[in-house]
């Protein structure tokens, strides 16, 4: 029981840092986007009223899955080779 729960376990390991990678990228640059607009009001105050802003926020979410896609990829072609 325990091998078949450290083999679940380790097949999973990828998938997790995937994740967390996406997660930290999205934070990231939630936080490099709210820097910048903190620099330059105007521009964001502009943004928030065009709803530019929305859009920003999935082309975030977007990068975020891409860069976790290709460490899964990476970290599985680790762990199978």
């Amino acid at each position: 029981m325990f091998t078949l729960m450290a083999t679940n376990a380790s097949s999973s390991t990828p998938l997790l840092i995937a994740i967390g990678v996406a997660i930290l990228v999205i934070i990231w640059l939630f936080i490099k986007t709210g820097a910048a607009l903190l620099r330059h009001p105007f521009i964001g105050i502009i943004l928030i009223i065009f709803g530019v802003l929305g859009l920003w926020n999935f082309f975030i979410v977007g990068i975020g899955i891409i860069v976790g896609g290709i460490v899964f990829l990476i970290l599985t072609s680790f762990f199978n080779g």
